[in-house]
């Protein structure tokens, strides 16, 4: 089975060929190419943090090591 394009543009929300079919087709496939946003750096960086395993520390732990990192300034 060959596969091959044909050009055609879509109208109405239908897609209309700008070809005639060949003669010995013997089914149509559409498919379609959707432009996604670009995700912002935030929410890229926020889906990465999400992805991180939970740690271990208690709050209290956090805590007491920002405590000596800001005493060591």
């Amino acid at each position: 089975m060959d596969t091959f394009t044909l050009p055609a543009h879509i109208e109405d929300g239908s897609v209309l060929l700008d070809a005639p079919l060949p003669a010995n087709v013997q089914s149509v496939e559409v498919r379609v190419t959707v432009a996604t946003p670009q995700p912002n750096r935030l929410s890229s960086l926020i889906r990465l943090i999400e992805n991180f395993p939970p740690g271990t520390k208690t709050g209290e732990e956090i805590d007491a090591e920002i405590e000596e990192i800001r005493d060591g300034w």
